[in-house]
């Protein structure tokens, strides 16, 4: 039996009167309970006001007038049934409807669910309320992973494109961040099955395919990241660029922001080939891809491209060491923050023996965010009348290390997943090489599945591969 069917029995919506219920509780007027009604064929519309009502109160059709009023007029009820529906009213035993009005409505459900999955017959008390919301969430969070990876597995059905690929990478991000919440590990061989769909894309010159998909308007790849906000001509405009936010990374900044569903917009866009931040980052403030031979990348070489992109708009590239203030934003129509904590923290973190997932990595980011000026920060950006975008140059996996040291190779000493080599270099022969788009000169370099090139079994957070989690990344609009 559903808590909605306990509800349906008691309030006798099967009489043949029509009615007008007063809700006290929101669980009536919340789509659980609406949606259950819709599959009933029980008829209803939900009034906020008595204006509302009053084309409706004597006519037989909707069976059910649903309202949040709390005292409905004497002469709605001469035509209709009127029933006030309060928290000692929901369906469970013992006395924990008398502190219920302190919980949200969502809360409220969460319990009714629990308490019909387990036993609804079991005395619930004010004093295990508590208890069993955790337990409510834990099975939330159980089912919800479970439907995730379904639809994972359905997409490595598909042929791997950039709509599936990008698809793919942000379920990805969900699974890894509900497996670090919850403590429940996914299997090595859903890594293994994603990263074998989604390798002939890369290997294939799929990013060719990429990059001529993405435009300014539709930004796919991060070299137009900063094409599209100078399409979209905000008047003031905030860029914050965190290094090494992957989907997963994401998720977890998006509890820490405590942002409700509708507070962004969300998109996948895939970071340049390899994924490093020598190259990706320098993509996103120069707005191009041509960015290989620079000879100076970093952030004197982002600042300047920033200001030369948005010219003659005033712009000021900023990092989270920099205390951000409304004085130092005073004057500047666009702002860019650099938020490295990410990256700095993955490739820091030691592994405890046999551990070989992100939680270590993951813990100590959600303890830095306790500290972190990014909260304060966007929420100063707002109040300054900025639009907000959040952005990243990569993302990242767990890798160990294949014992192949080639160091004189390395774009930098930190990105182990690729080096860059000269097309007609006769070393590494025995690599899989793969083409950068449009770069005839230069091929990739890449250790065999999710190793790196370092000491033999050295585990590590790492990134510069080909795997979805370090190749796509979130673009966010905050609303």
């Amino acid at each position: 039996m559903l808590w909605q069917d306990a509800i349906h029995t008691a309030l006798s919506l099967d009489n043949g009167q029509p009615k007008v219920i007063s809700d006290h509780t929101g669980v009536l007027l919340h789509d659980s309970f609406t949606s259950y009604l819709q599959a009933h064929s029980i008829s209803f519309q939900l009034c906020h006001t008595v204006a509302d009502m009053l084309p409706l109160s004597n006519k037989p059709e909707p069976r059910l007038i649903l309202t949040s009023i709390e005292k409905v007029p004497a002469f709605i009820c001469n035509d209709r049934e009127c029933k006030s529906f309060h928290f000692k009213d929901l369906p469970i035993n013992g006395d924990a409807y008398r502190a219920l009005k302190q919980y949200s409505t969502e809360q409220v459900i969460q319990l009714l669910e629990v308490v019909y999955l387990s036993d609804r017959h079991t005395p619930i008390n004010q004093s295990n309320i508590d208890a069993l919301l955790a337990k409510a969430n834990r099975l939330q969070s159980e089912k919800q992973f479970n439907v995730l990876l379904e639809q994972l597995n359905q997409l490595t059905t598909e042929e791997p494109g950039i709509i599936s690929l990008t698809e793919a990478s942000a379920l990805i991000g969900q699974l890894n961040y509900l497996s670090y919440i919850n403590g429940k590990e996914i299997s090595q061989e859903v890594y293994v099955k994603v990263d074998q769909w989604s390798r002939p894309f890369f290997v294939q010159n799929g990013m060719e395919q990429v990059f001529y998909a993405s435009t300014p308007k539709r930004p796919l790849s991060v070299d137009k990241i900063i094409p599209h906000l100078k399409a979209n001509k905000h008047e003031k405009v905030a860029l914050l660029c965190l290094d090494c936010m992957g989907f997963t990374e994401w998720n977890l900044l998006k509890a820490h922001l405590e942002l409700g569903e509708s507070a962004w917009d969300e998109k996948a866009v895939f970071a340049m080939l390899p994924s490093v931040t020598s190259i990706s980052r320098l993509a996103i403030y120069e707005g191009k891809r041509e960015v290989y031979n620079h000879k100076a990348p970093g952030r004197p070489a982002e600042a300047k491209a920033l200001a030369e992109n948005f010219a003659p708009q005033h712009t000021t590239y900023l990092t989270e060491s920099d205390t951000i203030t409304s004085d130092k934003l005073l004057g500047y129509d666009v702002v860019s923050i650099l938020y490295n904590f990410f990256d700095e923290l993955a490739h820091a973190v030691q592994f405890p023996p046999g551990v070989e997932d992100k939680t270590p990595y993951l813990n100590a980011a959600k303890d830095y965010l306790q500290k972190s000026s990014i909260k304060r920060d966007i929420q100063l950006l707002k109040e300054e009348g900025y639009t907000v975008y959040l952005c990243s140059d990569h993302g990242s996996i767990v890798a160990k290390g294949n014992g192949k040291r080639i160091e004189k190779y390395l774009i930098d000493g930190f990105a182990k997943r690729a080096v860059i080599i000269q097309t007609n270099n006769s070393e590494l022969l025995d690599m899989e090489q793969i083409n950068i788009p449009f770069e005839n000169d230069k091929k990739v370099v890449l250790p065999e599945g999710r190793t790196m090139f370092t000491y033999k079994d050295k585990i590590e957070v790492n990134h510069g591969g080909i795997t979805l989690e370090e190749m796509i990344v979130p673009f966010i609009k905050l609303n």
